[in-house]
C-alpha cells in the first residue's frame, strides 16, 4: 500500500495521534506502517525497539495535564532496584486529586494528595521524587525489599538522599500503615550495601534474631598489606558473607581476583561463606548455614 503523503521528518520520539492531527497529519498517515502503537492514541516510530522509557514517554503524550509517573515506574526510572516480578509490567500513573485515575490499557492509575515538592522532571517525563516514590513503593514492596531501595538510595559513595529526607517524607506521607512500614524499613536500612542480594540477606538476618552483619566492611589485611571490603562481615568473629553474581564466574579476571581476595583473607584468619542468587531463593537455608557458622565460631546466643 502506498501512501500519498509521505510522513514528516524527523518524527519525534513519540507522540499523540491527537497532537499529530493538529499538526495536519492525515488518517492515513496515522496508519503507516513505519509508525507503532504503544497505547491506544499514541505513536512511535516502528524501527525503534519500545523500551521502557519509550512507554513512557508514549504515555506521557497521553496522560492528564499534572499526572505523574510513579511507583514501581517512578522507581524504575530513578533506576531504584526491584523485584524481577514488578519489571515489565502495566506504567503506573498518579493524578492528583481531585482528578480520576487515569484508566488506559497497559497502566496502572493512581490518584493521591501530591505537592510540587514531591515532583521533578527526568529528561522530558514528571515523575514523583525518590522520597516520594520511595514512599509510595510502601504499597507495593515487602519490608526486605523496601530497605533494599533505602539502601541504593542512602550508598554513601553516591547517596541519592538522605536519611533526614525520607524521615521527613515518611512524616508527610498520607497512609498511616505506609508510614509504619517506613519507618520500620528506614530503622533498617544502611548507607553501606552495595547491591539488593546483600541488602535482602541482611535484613533476614537482622529480624531472625541472629546477629546482623555489617555492610562493605573494611578491612586492612597486615600480610598482603591491601584494604578490601567484605561484603558481609560479622568483625568480632571473622567471618565474612560474599555475594557471588553471575559476573563472578564469566568474567576470568573477576574470579581469579576472587580467589586471590579469599586467600588473601584466609590468610587474616576470616572465614567466607558464599552466597548466590539460588540462596535468595531459599534464606531459610541460608540463615541456618549462617547460624551454625556464628556458633562454631563462638556465637551462643
Amino acid at each position: 500500500m502506498t501512501f500519498r503523503k509521505p510522513l514528516p521528518l524527523p518524527l519525534p520520539a513519540a507522540f499523540s495521534v491527537a497532537d499529530a492531527y493538529a499538526r495536519g497529519f492525515t488518517r492515513g498517515q496515522m496508519r503507516n506502517r513505519s509508525l507503532a502503537a504503544p497505547f491506544h492514541g499514541t505513536r512511535v516510530a516502528a524501527a525503534n525497539a519500545i523500551d521502557f522509557e519509550l512507554r513512557c514517554r508514549a504515555l506521557a503524550t497521553r496522560i492528564p495535564l499534572g499526572a505523574t509517573f510513579s511507583h514501581r515506574t517512578a522507581a524504575l526510572l530513578h533506576g531504584m532496584p526491584l523485584p524481577l516480578r514488578e519489571v515489565g509490567g502495566p506504567l503506573d500513573v498518579t493524578t492528583p486529586v481531585p482528578g480520576r485515575a487515569i484508566r488506559h490499557r497497559g497502566t496502572r492509575g493512581h490518584r493521591a494528595l501530591m505537592v510540587g515538592e514531591e515532583i521533578e522532571l527526568l529528561g522530558p517525563l514528571r515523575v514523583t521524587t525518590v522520597e516520594r516514590t520511595w514512599c509510595d513503593l510502601a504499597m507495593v514492596l515487602d519490608l526486605p525489599d523496601l530497605v533494599a531501595v533505602a539502601d541504593f538510595l542512602l550508598w554513601h559513595e553516591a547517596p541519592r538522599t538522605t536519611a533526614e529526607r525520607l524521615t521527613a517524607a515518611i512524616d508527610s506521607y498520607s497512609s498511616r500503615a505506609g508510614r509504619r512500614v517506613l519507618r520500620r524499613s528506614l530503622s533498617l536500612s544502611s548507607d553501606h550495601s552495595r547491591s539488593r542480594p546483600e541488602s535482602l540477606v541482611r535484613v533476614d538476618l537482622a529480624l531472625s534474631g541472629l546477629p546482623t552483619p555489617q555492610a562493605n566492611h573494611e578491612v586492612y589485611l597486615t600480610i598482603a598489606r591491601r584494604t578490601v571490603y567484605l561484603d558481609l562481615a560479622y568483625p568480632k568473629y571473622k567471618l565474612e558473607l560474599e555475594y557471588h553474581g553471575d559476573q563472578h564466574r564469566t568474567d576470568v579476571r573477576q574470579w581469579r581476583s576472587d580467589v586471590r581476595r579469599a586467600n588473601d583473607i584466609g590468610d587474616e584468619g576470616w572465614q567466607t561463606l558464599q552466597f548466590t542468587g539460588d540462596d535468595l531463593a531459599d534464606l531459610p537455608g541460608l540463615r541456618r548455614r549462617v547460624e551454625r557458622r556464628l556458633r562454631s565460631l563462638g556465637w551462643n546466643g
